[in-house]
């Protein structure tokens, strides 16, 4: 059975600055992640939560989330069955403000107050008008599209920004290069067996200061990291293919097949056998 999710980019980040999403599809997860581009999460339908700086952020239905960048968060939406997910480069907006990165954007139903709450709701508004433009697509509804994250931005901007200093140093600039290193090895190895020592060796670290220095900064250890990443890859496959169950965590690393459902209810809250059913969320 093939699942009929719709995943829409509406723009390429790359090529325009913006990049809408549209998905109505259970499924929605991403491990531990960052990216230069501010990144906004409205949910149509469903709860979830985000998790950065330490602390887990709550996403309910007729709800915004804002990640700023390079903030390194993951994405526990599975149980979100409609949403819209929003990009904007940084670079794209400093051509419009030139002196962006003096200023934090933050806004979150738990960091949200009162003065601030119609500005929120405006937002919310706004954001729900950009699914009736993808299914309607009346003449030019990109174009419309486009404009509505501007005005999004906007709003955001002159409400949720707070001006700061930040000097980034040449530790933190390493920092980030490093886990940029890390991230291409998993991208390229996940399938392969877990080896602390060979990822250590590959960046010329011991084994034990690479545990430190990931933990510190990505939350969680090195071994569940791989794991996470893993599922994402079998949960696509076991939506778009018809290959048996094991035979696709086999090909993505697990072999471990207790662990591997364990993992697979903690994070997507049912079963591998319920995804290929299309009785997500059921259980």
């Amino acid at each position: 059975m093939m699942n009929n999710v719709i995943y829409k980019q509406i723009y390429d980040l790359d090529k325009t600055g913006i990049s809408i999403h549209y998905y109505t599809q259970r499924g929605e997860y991403t491990p531990p992640h960052w990216h230069s581009a501010l990144e906004l999460h409205y949910a149509l339908n469903g709860t979830g939560e985000i998790i950065f700086e330490k602390k887990k952020h709550a996403l309910v239905s007729g709800e915004f989330l804002l990640v700023d960048s390079n903030v390194i968060h993951h994405t526990q939406c599975a149980r979100i069955s409609m949403g819209i997910s929003i990009y904007v480069s940084r670079e794209f907006l400093k051509k419009y403000i030139p002196d962006l990165d003096a200023y934090r954007l933050e806004c979150s139903r738990e960091t949200l107050v009162r003065e601030k709450l119609q500005s929120y709701l405006k937002i919310c508004e706004m954001i729900k008008e950009l699914p009736r433009m993808y299914i309607l697509q009346p003449l030019g509804y990109e174009m419309r599209c486009e404009a509505i994250v501007m005005d999004v931005m906007f709003v955001l901007l002159n409400n949720f920004a707070v001006r700061e200093i930040r000097e980034e140093s040449t530790k933190d600039a390493r920092v980030m290069e490093r886990l940029n290193e890390i991230n291409a090895y998993v991208r390229e190895h996940y399938r392969e067996p877990i080896s602390l020592e060979a990822i250590s060796s590959s960046l010329g670290l011991s084994r034990e200061y690479f545990c430190r220095f990931f933990k510190q900064h990505m939350g969680i250890n090195y071994a569940r990291h791989v794991n996470l990443v893993r599922l994402v890859h079998i949960y696509d496959d076991i939506v778009n293919t018809q290959d048996n169950i094991m035979v696709i965590a086999e090909k993505h690393g697990f072999t471990n097949y207790k662990l591997f459902t364990r993992m697979f209810r903690e994070i997507y809250g049912c079963t591998p056998s319920s995804v290929r059913k299309g009785e997500k969320g059921k259980q």
